[in-house]
């Protein structure tokens, strides 16, 4: 299960240049919406962070529970919310982007993470392994 971890955050980064690609095309095409695409590129930042950071405490965290020690500390929730107030406040106040289109940025990557996730899960169930070659 720790192997697929960093493949799913290569993915997640994949996806976020993907979306930051579409935003640079589409503020470059359409700059009366600078604002929206704006926005939804901050979003994406820091959702992407905070992937990140909830990758690297739930990597501590099973490093932590392999050696045996009881960790105190959840997932970071606190510290993610921080990350996603963080893009909000930059997004809004200094860089006047709007706030529903940086929102729907930052929930973007956690739910494409999300469903990576269960799609990956559901390929485990389903038959062999990516990295198995079939020998016996």
């Amino acid at each position: 299960m720790m192997d697929d971890l960093p493949a799913l955050l290569r993915r997640t980064t994949r996806i976020a240049f993907f979306f930051l690609s579409i935003g640079c095309i589409g503020w470059a095409i359409w700059p009366d919406y600078k604002p929206i695409f704006g926005g939804f590129m901050l979003g994406v930042i820091g959702g992407l962070l905070s992937s990140y950071h909830l990758a690297w405490k739930a990597t501590r965290i099973g490093h932590q529970a392999a050696a045996g020690y009881k960790s105190r500390m959840g997932f970071g929730f606190v510290s993610r919310a921080a990350i996603g107030v963080a893009a909000a406040i930059v997004s809004v106040r200094v860089m006047g982007f709007n706030l529903p289109a940086t929102a729907a940025g930052i929930l973007a990557l956690p739910l494409v993470t999300l469903l990576l996730g269960l799609f990956a899960i559901r390929r485990l169930q389903d038959g062999q392994s990516t990295d198995e070659r079939g020998e016996k």
